[in-house]
């Protein structure tokens, strides 16, 4: 879900004109580390499967943790005021936890993603300052990779199977997961504070639209598939980073 207000306040706030020092110039590149954490507003449609009396378990939902990694991100002024950025790093891992009448289930899964956003950055100020304020808009591509489930998964499917189907106890044995990719927008606002020429300190928060489509394998003790279930994800995450910056 997005938040605009959130971002009216954040941008108002870091825009004011502030003490003069150095200015960003064109040419400049600046690059930042720190910790980066990933904090998912996420939500789920409730889970579908392909069995007859069982397409749709209502209620039976996810949602995703947050996790924190090593973030790194990459600043290129194309002109005193617009730059190039680019946020990367080390790989997020999630856990995927039970939502609605699946809540206080536990660990349902788990998955690892990089979220590569590439954004237009502003830089309002028109002369040097210590306090380098911006905003940005672009795009975002995550990648899923390494998805895992538990049993406490699968034992939840052959049990909501069992109650509803009335199948023998342990028909589902097995389960696994695949993430869909995701393409979506991005909005960022952020602050360099220059100690020197060269080295500040940053803080910057990024709005993230990830959706996507989540498919769990249901396998029966000989290997078959015994049907697809379905999930459509919404994560939408905060993303908030405090670090170092350095202009070469």
């Amino acid at each position: 879900m997005y938040h605009p207000f959130k971002f009216s306040v954040l941008a108002a706030s870091m825009l004011a004109t502030v003490p003069l020092a150095n200015a960003y110039e064109a040419g400049d590149f600046i690059g930042r580390a720190g910790a980066a954490t990933v904090d998912p507003d996420s939500s789920s449609s409730s889970l579908r499967t392909g069995l007859t009396g069982l397409e749709v378990v209502p209620g039976a939902r996810v949602k995703v943790e947050s996790d924190t990694q090593l973030g790194l991100t990459f600043t290129y002024m194309v002109t005193d005021n617009l730059a190039v950025g680019l946020l990367g790093a080390t790989p997020f891992k999630h856990d995927i936890k039970g939502d609605g009448i699946l809540n206080g289930a536990g660990k349902l899964g788990e998955t690892k993603h990089l979220p590569p956003t590439l954004t237009l950055q502003y830089f309002p100020m028109p002369s040097g300052s210590k306090f380098q304020p911006y905003i940005g808009a672009g795009v975002n591509y995550t990648n899923f990779f390494e998805e895992k489930t538990t049993q406490t998964l699968t034992s939840t499917i052959d049990g909501v199977a069992q109650a509803t189907l009335g199948t023998p106890a342990g028909t589902v044995d097995r389960t696994d997961l695949t993430l869909d990719d995701s393409f979506g927008v991005a909005a960022e606002v952020g602050l360099d504070y220059m100690l020197t020429d060269n080295v500040g300190l940053n803080a910057a928060v990024w709005w993230l639209d990830i959706d996507t489509d989540a498919d769990i394998g249901i396998y029966a003790a000989d290997g078959s598939r015994i049907t697809t279930g379905k999930l459509d994800v919404e994560i939408d995450p905060w993303v908030y980073m405090v670090g170092v910056s350095y202009r070469f």
